[in-house]
C-alpha cells in the first residue's frame, strides 16, 4: 500500500496533468479527465494482472524474475526521484478520453501495475481487492493534486529536494525489504 500510494502520489503524468488540468478549468469541469484516468489504469491493471498470471501459469519461475525486476524498478525509482529537476507542467486536453487514452502510454502507470502486482499482490489472499486498489488509490491521488492544484505545487516546489529525499528513501526502503523476502523465498525453495 506505501508502495503504491508513494508511486500514485509522487509527480507524475497523471498527477501533473491532473492539477494542471483542474488549474485551468475548474474543479467540476475538469474531473472528467480524472475518470478517464481511472477508467485507463484499471484496463491497464486487468490486462496487466491477466498477462502476469498466463505467463506465471506456462512459466512459475518468471513470478521470481519479475520480482527481481520489480526491486530493479523500485531502485530506479529511488534514484530518479531522489536525483530529479524541477519539471514543466503542461497543460493538455482535459477530456474523459484524454485522461482514458494517456494511460495506455504511461509508463508510470504500466511500470506501477507491474511491479505491485508481481511483489505483492499475485499468489496473495486478497488478490482482487488489491488488485482494485491500484486504479482506486491512482484516482484519488489525481483528486488529491486537482483539489489542492497550486497549494501542493507550491509546497512542494518550495521543498523539492526534501521531498524527493523522503519519497526516495521510501523506495529504497520498500526495495531492501523486498530483496530480503525474495532471498527468503529462494532460499526456502533450496
Amino acid at each position: 500500500f506505501i508502495y503504491m500510494v508513494a508511486m500514485a502520489i509522487t509527480p507524475g503524468p497523471n498527477t501533473i496533468m491532473s492539477m494542471a488540468n483542474a488549474s485551468e478549468k475548474g474543479l467540476r469541469r475538469g474531473i472528467y479527465l480524472n475518470y478517464g484516468m481511472f477508467v485507463g489504469i484499471l484496463i491497464v491493471d486487468i490486462l496487466t494482472y491477466l498477462i502476469i498470471s498466463l505467463l506465471i501459469k506456462i512459466i512459475p519461475s518468471l513470478l521470481l524474475v519479475f520480482k527481481s525486476l520489480g526491486i530493479i524498478y523500485l531502485l530506479y525509482l529511488a534514484i530518479h526521484i531522489l536525483l530529479s529537476k524541477e519539471g514543466n507542467i503542461t497543460p493538455g486536453g482535459g477530456s474523459f478520453v484524454t485522461g482514458m487514452v494517456m494511460q495506455f502510454a504511461n509508463v508510470k502507470v504500466m511500470l506501477l501495475c507491474f511491479s505491485a502486482q508481481t511483489m505483492y499482490i499475485i499468489n496473495s489472499e486478497h488478490e482482487l481487492l488489491l488488485l482494485m486498489l491500484i486504479p482506486i488509490v491512482c484516482f484519488l491521488s489525481g483528486l488529491v493534486w486537482a483539489v489542492a492544484g497550486s497549494i501542493i505545487s507550491q509546497f512542494y516546489k518550495k521543498r523539492r529536494v526534501l521531498m524527493n529525499v523522503i519519497f526516495s528513501s521510501s523506495l529504497f526502503i520498500l526495495a531492501m525489504l523486498n530483496v530480503y523476502q525474495l532471498l527468503k523465498e529462494i532460499l526456502s525453495k533450496y
